[in-house]
């Protein structure tokens, strides 16, 4: 009887030892696969204005796609909109903790070149994006052309009216003097289209601040106000869905079209419903995306462009179910 305890003993205790063992080599591989991955090559600083517009989202996902494929690491940064002030302190505080590069939007053309200019002298690289209402000398810069923006916008317009109609214009503005020639490109955009129509032409011109409650106060005074305006444009994604909730609260789906800017949900819920035309869109993922490829380059010494411009494209209730999926 002892001999069987004493055998069952023993076999127990090899049994504890296998599983024993069996853990030991599973806490290794568990170890081997969490180590740390290799370092990035470059510390890359994104400063990004603190809003809640859906092109953030989409930008932020194309710099981090070229984060993993470069080597570096993105780190982003909120500022209030188009403040000079706290875009120095933030550049600043950058060029401190040492970082390789910064991307920034240009605030305006005087301050933000000192801004760079300073943090240049030490040795960081600089490259603006998404703003080309300023051009900063011997600054690269990625994309979308505003130009290009407002002449899309003006296509559209033209299908959407077939070439007739008053149209009013919803511009963002920034709040700077030198803004004007941003909204100068958009509109010699829109005309630049509209010159082959004599019966179609701009009524009047709005600008708002990133305020969806002031874009839905102009669109109730543009067709309140006048009855001569067939056909809105506004180039502000944010406020896009404020001006469509407009229309249908005052039933005027279809007697005035609309024109957006941007990809939000919402908007494409009222493309849906065919409260809003069409949209037009600019590549945030890829402005990201070659904003990081960009800055990489230039950090290994290779030659890169001055001005990548990157693609438009267009969403409206012919395509939108190539978009909706991935957009909601």
């Amino acid at each position: 009887m002892l001999k069987g305890i004493f055998g069952t003993l023993i076999g127990m205790l090899l049994l504890i030892s296998v599983m024993f063992g069996q853990l030991m080599i599973n806490v290794d591989n568990k170890t081997t696969e969490k180590e740390p991955v290799e370092k990035p090559d470059y510390h890359i600083q994104i400063i990004i204005p603190n809003t809640d517009e859906y092109f953030w989202t989409l930008f932020r996902k194309g710099a981090k796609t070229a984060e993993k494929e470069f080597g570096a690491y993105v780190e982003f940064v909120t500022v209030s909109q188009r403040d000079t002030k706290y875009l120095q302190e933030t550049v600043e505080m950058g060029v401190n903790a040492g970082v390789d590069a910064i991307a920034l939007q240009v605030a305006d053309s005087e301050d933000t070149l000192s801004i760079i200019e300073a943090a240049t002298k030490q040795g960081v690289v600089l490259l603006t994006y998404e703003n080309d209402d300023f051009i900063i000398p011997n600054t690269p810069m990625v994309g979308s052309n505003s130009y290009s923006i407002g002449n899309i916008a003006g296509d559209m317009a033209v299908e959407a009216s077939h070439g007739t109609g008053n149209v009013a214009v919803i511009l963002n503005d920034f709040g700077e003097q030198s803004d004007e020639q941003y909204k100068n490109l958009i509109v010699q955009g829109i005309l630049e289209s509209f010159s082959r129509y004599s019966t179609i032409d701009i009524e009047n011109i709005y600008t708002i601040n990133t305020d969806m409650f002031e874009a839905e106060k102009i669109a109730s005074s543009i067709i309140t106000d006048s009855n001569n305006v067939d056909l809105i444009i506004c180039l502000d994604e944010r406020s896009t869905p404020g001006v469509a909730q407009v229309l249908v609260d005052n039933n005027m789906v279809g007697d005035v079209k609309l024109i957006g800017y941007g990809v939000t949900p919402q908007t494409l819920d009222y493309i849906d419903k065919g409260v809003i035309y069409g949209t037009v869109c600019p590549n945030a993922y890829d402005i990201g995306y070659y904003t990081v490829k960009q800055i990489t380059s230039s950090l290994k010494g290779e030659q890169i462009s001055d001005y990548i411009s990157t693609n438009l494209y267009t969403i409206d209730k012919k395509n939108l179910f190539l978009y909706e999926d991935e957009f909601k």
